[in-house]
């Protein structure tokens, strides 16, 4: 799991609270939380293409979460993406779109950040 991997060591080069599929360390806002779909291979090329979505959580003000939103999206750019080699071949992961989620509760907020991998054994 490459892209596990790299996302985590990604976020940790921005300095943003991250764990995959749910938060297990004291509550901190704000705090992100990883998760991800995969698509069949459509092409020859061996290329694995995948959507990972971020969901940022905070209380109060929007401002933090708005913040770590433009860090990622710069970060990963919609052209181009940011490439990297891997153990086992390469990855490209781009900024898609950003959603601002309902919570029902007044002070809570959270937004979705999807991403979208690509990957490539043995190159």
């Amino acid at each position: 799991m490459e892209k596990l991997k790299f996302i985590k060591q990604q976020m940790d080069i921005l300095h943003i609270p991250y764990e995959f599929m749910e938060w297990t360390a004291k509550i901190k806002y704000p705090y992100w939380v990883g998760e991800f779909s995969e698509t069949p291979p459509e092409t020859e090329d061996g290329c694995e293409e995948s959507t990972f979505i971020l969901t940022g959580t905070s209380r109060g003000s929007w401002l933090e979460l708005m913040k770590a939103k433009e860090k990622i999206k710069r970060h990963f750019p919609t052209i181009g993406g940011l490439r990297a080699k891997t153990d086992s071949g390469a990855i490209a992961v781009f900024f898609s779109s950003s959603l601002p989620v309902p919570t029902g509760e007044a002070d809570l907020k959270r937004i979705q950040v999807t991403l979208d991998i690509k990957e490539w054994k043995g190159t």
